[in-house]
């Protein structure tokens, strides 16, 4: 199976192995198994666990980005995936941008650009 290790996608993003872990007990991550039953993170993944990372360098608390993505996603439709918008950090919220609609994340507040 294709794919990368959490080793990889840690030493990759510059996260701890244990922070990889907690995203897939967490339910946000559904890796592949390899054949020792290894995880294998696809592409999808790493871009994940990518904007989670930067959110945390946001200055956003690890509790409130899991939080804002797990309403996050119970606000998408069925087979829709969070690596599909863009997600940042902005005045301390976590917004979230789907072609024109830019949101809030935690309280699905639609968010204007009056600019």
């Amino acid at each position: 199976m294709k794919g990368y290790g959490t080793r990889t996608v840690a030493g990759m993003l510059g996260l701890s192995e244990n922070q990889v872990r907690s995203y897939v007990r967490s339910g946000f991550l559904q890796p592949g198994r390899g054949p020792r039953g290894a995880f294998r993170f696809s592409f999808q993944d790493l871009v994940f666990l990518r904007t989670a990372k930067g959110l945390i360098e946001a200055r956003i608390g690890p509790r409130r980005v899991r939080r804002a993505l797990r309403k996050l996603r119970e606000q998408l439709p069925p087979g829709r995936r969070l690596s599909g918008l863009r997600i940042r950090a902005e005045g301390g919220r976590v917004v979230v941008a789907d072609g024109a609609s830019t949101w809030q994340a935690e309280s699905g507040q639609i968010l204007f650009d009056f600019e």
